[in-house]
């Protein structure tokens, strides 16, 4: 069974704006949530549960992260649920501190 949002190993950040992720550094898709461990990107992709991919993730419009992430539910017609699987040391701290700075907004 699949956990709710209020039991989700890591919570979800409220986005307090749009968010963008690339993948293959050409299209850029729509976050519609985003997590220490993973995301939801809100554009169907021909993508399917199991296939890798390499995205770069913009946390504001100088910084982005780049992540290795693993396609884990594919919706149609609503996006893709995806893990990360691999991140550099350096980006798994901005993503950290992004969160860190998420949360102070949301006090």
């Amino acid at each position: 069974m699949a956990p709710d949002k209020d039991s989700r190993f890591c919570p979800r950040a409220h986005l307090t704006r749009p968010l963008l992720a690339e993948y293959h550094h050409a299209f850029p898709l729509p976050l519609r949530d985003l997590s220490l461990t993973g995301a939801f990107l809100g554009e169907e992709l021909p993508l399917h549960a199991g296939q890798e991919l390499h995205l770069t993730i913009w946390l504001s419009e100088t910084e982005a992260i780049e992540v290795e992430a693993v396609v884990r539910r594919a919706l149609k017609g609503a996006g893709l649920g995806v893990e990360f699987v691999a991140m550099s040391h350096a980006d798994s701290l901005r993503l950290q501190e992004y969160f860190r700075a998420a949360r102070a907004l949301e006090k």
